[in-house]
């Protein structure tokens, strides 16, 4: 999951470039510190380490924050 804080008037802006990007698989927006929720699935740590940097340096993106699932523990 990588949270994502947006620079205002920008979030259109941003989830369209986040449309582009294969890896992205969903975007929430969310109330809180941060703007979105974004969750990226790639086929390895260097993939996804790309893939985050790509994001960070999109024109809009203030801040980013990353958070790797390592298991799931419920899934309804």
């Amino acid at each position: 999951h990588l949270m994502v804080t947006v620079s205002p008037k920008r979030a259109g802006q941003v989830i369209k470039a986040l449309e582009s990007i294969l890896d992205v698989k969903t975007v929430h927006s969310v109330s809180g510190s941060f703007d979105l929720i974004v969750v990226v699935q790639a086929p390895s740590v260097a993939e996804l380490d790309a893939v985050i940097d790509r994001i960070g340096a999109l024109e809009g993106v203030d801040r980013t924050m990353s958070s790797i699932v390592l298991s799931t523990r419920i899934d309804r």
